[in-house]
């Protein structure tokens, strides 16, 4: 009886015991040898190594790091928005290139070269010539104008994009938490169910209970074991992804998080629908790209009137007098041949702001939208996160010492209690989540509003 107990509480470790050729009819000596391990070798899937250091990483190994602090952190070195404000900075300095002239030009040429002479200075005359291309009157400032507002677009771009930034960053370190806690409760439960499993073989060693109850708290080990394998996957790629948001190296170890919140104080959803129509970025990127259609607009109206242009030199005319030349002229824009570009241009401008009110309408509903389902979002995780935390985690958690007690007095079966310890499980597991899904909708919420809600927040229990 020893020998099957010690054969039972090998399966209770590491998972894979079987496949090492150890089962219910397995030696002390073979138990021994799976507890103990081969030198060298990598920690076996549900050992104690192994669960040690999923421990460890719970935990976190690294520095404690705060939501704030992420989000500071990001908004300085996220490699993203660097990029953008270095965009930024190119456009800034458009504008000023608009409104200078352009380069001058300077000519020499050489008059009346005979053909029957290679030395430049048996001509008869040679010419210095200065030419100026002047745009027509405020053709200049309209230009700039236009760079203005790519300039004005880069700059929004780095809020819009900053806001998409900061709204992932809440996601995927509230995504890092519940993985951890998740990891934290599973731990738990392999301990109690180890405890439970104890106690069976002690009941079944005095005829109390069968085999197969032995053989249920294996396999629900065995059940936690692969939980244990996916949710550690979880918390681990969620850590890469903070990382690289935060411009770290993925595999940089990150230590204790903070706890999430559970419910927050906001306003109506017509209120954050009011203020996302004033403040989102996106919007403000529709806004711009019409203000500058309309800008590029004017610059076509004022192509339609003439440029001019300037020049001037001097004839050195070896044999005779010297002389001076002058040159001035303007185009003609209006001229039955090239107006036809000049319309077509104008017809653009005019097909371009007519798009950008167009999509300017299109992105006001799809904010309008995104507000109202991050809204219903964060009510129902906030309901959710409440009911369960004040109802049914304690129910659960009492229905589970009911049968326990029971089963020690053999009122109820072992199926009974295991039924039970997977409900508190499940329950444990989807307050977390649900605080998961709270922060993940505040989030998506502000990035839908397009700034930081000023709310009254509750921390969670």
């Amino acid at each position: 009886m020893r020998k099957l107990t010690l054969a039972i509480l090998a399966l209770l470790l590491p998972s894979p015991l079987t496949a090492a050729g150890a089962g219910p009819s397995g030696s002390p000596e073979a138990f021994q040898q799976l507890q103990d391990g081969a030198p060298n070798a990598a920690p076996a899937l549900g050992s104690k190594e192994h669960l040690h250091a999923i421990e460890q990483r719970v935990k976190g190994e690294g520095p404690p790091l705060t939501l704030e602090a992420a989000l500071n952190e990001a908004l300085e070195q996220n490699p993203e928005l660097v990029a953008l404000r270095q965009a930024f900075e190119a456009a800034r300095l458009r504008p000023g290139q608009e409104r200078f002239l352009d380069a001058p030009t300077f000519e020499a040429q050489i008059w009346q070269w005979p053909i029957n002479t290679l030395n430049p200075l048996n001509t008869n005359m040679y010419m210095l010539m200065f030419n100026q291309d002047l745009p027509g009157r405020g053709k200049r400032a309209l230009r700039a104008a236009v760079a203005e507002k790519d300039a004005a677009l880069a700059s929004n771009e780095i809020a819009a994009r900053a806001r998409d930034v900061i709204g992932r960053i809440k996601r995927t370190y509230a995504d890092l938490f519940v993985s951890r806690k998740a990891l934290e409760i599973h731990l738990a439960s392999v301990g109690l169910l180890r405890q439970l499993a104890d106690a069976t073989a002690a009941r079944y060693e005095t005829g109390r209970t069968s085999q197969q109850d032995i053989l249920k708290a294996v396999l629900e080990v065995s059940k936690l074991h692969d939980d244990l394998v996916m949710l550690d996957e979880r918390a681990q790629m969620a850590q890469a992804q903070l990382n690289t948001l935060l411009n770290r190296p993925p595999e940089a170890p990150i230590g204790a998080v903070g706890v999430p919140y559970e419910r927050a104080v906001l306003p109506a959803s017509e209120e954050l629908q009011r203020l996302a129509l004033e403040r989102q970025p996106e919007l403000r990127s529709a806004q711009l790209g019409i203000e500058r259609a309309e800008a590029a607009l004017a610059v076509v109206a004022r192509d339609y009137k003439p440029d001019f242009f300037i020049g001037g030199g001097y004839m050195l005319m070896p044999r005779d007098h010297d002389a001076w030349t002058a040159t001035i002229g303007m185009t003609w824009p209006a001229a039955p041949w090239s107006r036809g570009k000049l319309d077509a241009r104008k017809a653009e401008a005019t097909a371009e702001i007519e798009a950008g009110r167009a999509r300017r309408r299109t992105v006001e509903n799809q904010i309008r939208l995104a507000v109202q389902e991050a809204y219903i979002r964060v009510k129902t995780a906030e309901q959710r996160a409440a009911l369960l935390r004040t109802t049914i985690i304690p129910q659960s958690e009492q229905t589970f010492e009911v049968s326990r007690v029971a089963y020690q007095t053999d009122r109820v079966d072992f199926l009974a209690i295991l039924d039970n310890q997977r409900a508190l499980l499940d329950a444990q597991l989807g307050y977390y989540r649900a605080l998961s899904d709270f922060e993940q909708a505040v989030a998506d919420l502000e990035r839908a509003v397009g700034v930081d809600l000023s709310v009254t927040t509750v921390e969670a229990k």
